[in-house]
């Protein structure tokens, strides 16, 4: 990313965080119950979806600062995750982590390319730390869901 300027580092790392495997698992809940009770939100569903709230408040943070420096915003588009229909949380909870994982990687990379412009450094780095919270919560939450499917 160095070759580019800050403002398509930006909108990578914007792209990235929109279209992330968190915000399509909430967008279409690809997991697949033990129960038919697919009114009922699980607390694992509230929990991910806190997640992917901070996620959309950065995207929004991101997004402002794009537009005021007067570029155009690239959403992006999300990658075909439709093989996660229909599997078990536990698998889907190691999707995600290896996605957040990833997004973290993104994130560093993004702070190395960005490191003249301080706001840009700013906003990426409270996301890096938000992200790197985020792994660390969806292992905690993967240890929990193996341990009860355990017992």
């Amino acid at each position: 990313m160095a070759d580019l300027n800050s403002n398509d580092v930006l909108n990578r790392v914007l792209a990235r965080l929109n279209r992330s495997l968190m915000q399509y698992a909430v967008d279409c809940w690809p997991w697949s119950r033990a129960t038919d009770t697919s009114a009922i939100e699980t607390p694992e569903q509230k929990f991910i979806e806190q997640m992917t709230v901070r996620q959309r408040d950065f995207v929004a943070r991101l997004v402002e600062l794009i537009m005021r420096r007067g570029d155009v915003v690239d959403f992006g588009s999300f990658p075909d995750n439709s093989e996660l229909h229909y599997v078990a949380l536990d698998y889907l909870l190691g999707k995600l982590i290896a996605d957040e994982q990833d997004l973290v990687a993104l994130l560093k990379s993004a702070l190395s390319a960005l490191h003249h412009d301080p706001e840009a450094v700013g906003t990426v780095s409270e996301l890096l730390a938000a992200e790197t919270q985020n792994v660390t919560r969806l292992q905690e939450l993967l240890r929990s869901v193996s341990a009860t499917a355990a017992a």
